[in-house]
């Protein structure tokens, strides 16, 4: 849930002050700091400590738009994540509000919940989860799947009736083509088998944009976003205005301090599932060496560890 924390109270922060001296709404004028007073800061480059003690140096001139951290916080402005939307998905939309950047949604109490990058929501309750994705994963299709059950729950539990669910749209803005088909856009909704042109109406739909893909058929306004993605150089009043922002949070010394906190945490969270994942394999090595007679001096040797960890890890197992 750090997520969450770090970045919520971030963006209260930010809604609490007064309109800075470049007479914009708060979520868009970030260069400044406590008190009002600009900074000019923008070569500093600070270092962040990593869990195991190591410095490593952050270059924030580098954080471009594709950053989902930053991608957050520039399109938590409903104006720019309207034209988002209306640009990929060719709709008109007459009002939208993000309900919250970088959203944790606990559907359960139990539940270990999902991060979405940006939760929107239109004045006909449609949703929209918006995602920028740089990694290339081969299990895209069933987050997205997760996503659309996550979205449905949670607009259950906030007291909406199954028969009355809104349209629930996932978006995965790819910097890959994620099904080398050399498309921009791709467009997923239930469909029969039998008869393509029989369309399941349960009001989900799927969309993976790749910024690489042949521009053939997508739209001048649509192009110019894609392009401004894959390059980070804008083209049109639009993408100069998105990167006119990303230039000014770049340089403002709380959404700093906040990416590396969040980028510690995430250090932190890599180191435990990598240790998590090397024990489980030490167990299972431990388990069939013990079958085959070894001691435990000898699996200790093997393993490259102290007797006592070994012993740890077979009490853990019974």
């Amino acid at each position: 849930m750090f997520q969450e924390t770090s970045l919520l109270k971030f963006h209260k922060q930010m809604n609490s002050r007064e309109v800075s001296k470049y007479n914009r709404p708060l979520w868009v004028s970030m260069s400044y700091r406590k008190g009002g007073h600009t900074t000019q800061k923008r070569s500093v480059v600070p270092d962040k400590v990593t869990v195991k003690g190591k410095t490593e140096t952050i270059n924030f001139d580098e954080i471009g738009i594709t950053n989902d951290f930053m991608f957050g916080t520039v399109f938590r402005d409903k104006e720019k994540c309207k034209e988002l939307l209306q640009r990929i998905l060719k709709i008109r939309l007459a009002e939208i509000e993000v309900v919250e950047p970088q959203k944790v949604m606990k559907t359960t109490l139990i539940g270990k919940g999902i991060r979405i990058d940006i939760y929107a929501k239109d004045s006909e309750g449609n949703v929209y989860d918006i995602e920028m994705q740089t990694t290339e994963e081969t299990d895209l299709h069933l987050r997205t799947r997760y996503y659309h059950s996550e979205m449905d729950s949670y607009q259950i539990r906030a007291g909406q009736k199954y028969f009355n669910l809104k349209q629930s749209v996932v978006i995965f803005i790819c910097t890959f083509d994620p099904f080398a088909d050399d498309r921009s856009i791709y467009t997923f909704e239930t469909t029969c088998k039998e008869n393509k042109g029989l369309v399941l109406a349960d009001k989900r739909r799927t969309y993976f944009v790749n910024v690489n893909g042949n521009r053939e058929g997508i739209s001048e306004d649509t192009t110019k976003l894609l392009d401004y993605f894959k390059t980070g150089q804008p083209t049109d009043h639009y993408t100069k205005d998105i990167q006119k922002q990303v230039q000014i949070i770049r340089n403002d010394d709380d959404w700093r301090e906040n990416y590396m906190t969040i980028e510690m945490k995430m250090d932190q969270r890599y180191e435990q599932g990598k240790n998590e994942g090397e024990q489980n394999r030490d167990r299972e090595l431990i388990a069939k060496w013990l079958q085959k007679g070894k001691t435990i001096t000898e699996i200790a040797e093997d393993l490259d560890r102290s007797e006592e960890y070994v012993k740890s890890l077979i009490c853990s197992q019974e």
